[in-house]
């Protein structure tokens, strides 16, 4: 197209410069003349010249620094200089000093900390930057993955709270990683899957705030570790049935925790599981009339359950 412009142009007489002979091949331009075709060629021509190309996509940049939210909960993406620029300004506000119970002192914002939960992903130094914020607790709870190095980084994050509830699940080189933070408190209530290894992290986390709402299956191994967990809340209302093969030695486990077990939300148990679950004086779960009795997992019989002597005293005891 741009050779065959360039020869048609007129390059003599009164209408040099111009274009009509050679482009004028259609009703269109040959009715609105030489000014028709003397700017649609140079619309053409000029098209590589101008800032953003029609026919290619301009390349995907982020925000400047000086572009961003100052909602810092819909910036979805961050350069590591633009993680320093929004850190600098959140430092500079005004906190109030916390005096803890073993006398040490941490600074807690007034304003509620750094929260950025629109981010969807970190790289490890963006989360080193990050990692940099003092005055208070920092929430990124947008992230739903974790590198290991981002981890690594995050793991010494020196803001007094981490709140990573978008991660639905975790690995155990991960929980090691932030297992370095040397915060107040930091919490995973979006995990719905956990398996016994990283569970065995978590329990010698001194900061892991304990709770997992979110929380759907679990095995034997993973039910002993959290049992043996004393920073462990007991509650799990997001498990609503145990249908896999070893329900009862599951149960058994959960069973084996020192301080109440809460599963709030329970709604399908078989016989046998559900008489495991009960050998704990003090789980709570709803009443045993509402519960649907399935059939055993493992395939083994199905026997009917009488529901056991004391079991309404147990209720009102709890209440």
């Amino acid at each position: 197209m741009k050779d065959m412009l360039i020869k048609a142009q007129a390059l003599e007489g009164g209408a040099v410069g111009s274009w009509y002979e050679g482009v004028a091949r259609n009703k269109a331009a040959t009715t609105c003349g030489r000014l028709y075709c003397t700017a649609l060629a140079t619309l053409i021509l000029e098209t590589p010249y101008r800032e953003k190309r029609v026919f290619e996509a301009a390349p995907a940049v982020g925000p400047r620094c000086d572009e961003l939210s100052e909602d810092t909960n819909k910036i979805e993406s961050l350069t590591p200089e633009q993680a320093q620029k929004v850190v600098e300004q959140f430092e500079r506000e005004e906190g109030v000093e916390i005096k803890q119970e073993d006398g040490s002192t941490v600074v807690l914002t007034r304003f509620g900390g750094l929260s950025l939960d629109g981010l969807k992903s970190l790289d490890s130094q963006t989360a080193k930057v990050i990692s940099g914020y003092s005055n208070g607790p920092l929430a990124l709870n947008g992230l739903t993955s974790l590198a290991a190095d981002a981890a690594r980084a995050l793991g010494n994050a020196k803001s007094t709270s981490l709140a990573l509830n978008g991660l639905t699940n975790l690995d155990a080189d991960t929980a090691k990683a932030l297992a370095e933070f040397k915060g107040i408190s930091l919490s995973l209530n979006g995990l719905t899957t956990l398996d016994a290894e990283t569970a065995k992290v978590l329990a010698e986390w001194k900061a892991w705030d304990g709770h997992l709402p979110e929380l759907t299956t679990l095995d034997t191994e993973t039910a002993n570790a959290l049992a043996a967990a004393q920073k462990w809340d007991g509650r799990l209302p997001g498990l609503t049935a145990f249908e896999a093969p070893n329900s009862v030695a599951i149960a058994k486990a959960l069973a084996t925790r020192e301080g109440p077990l809460h599963l709030p939300n329970l709604k399908k148990i078989s016989p046998k599981t559900l008489t495991a679950l009960i050998q704990k004086e003090d789980v709570e779960i709803p009443l045993i009339e509402t519960l649907e009795l399935i059939q055993e997992p493992d395939g083994s019989v199905t026997e009917d359950f009488v529901i056991p002597d004391g079991i309404g005293d147990r209720r009102r005891r709890q209440r």
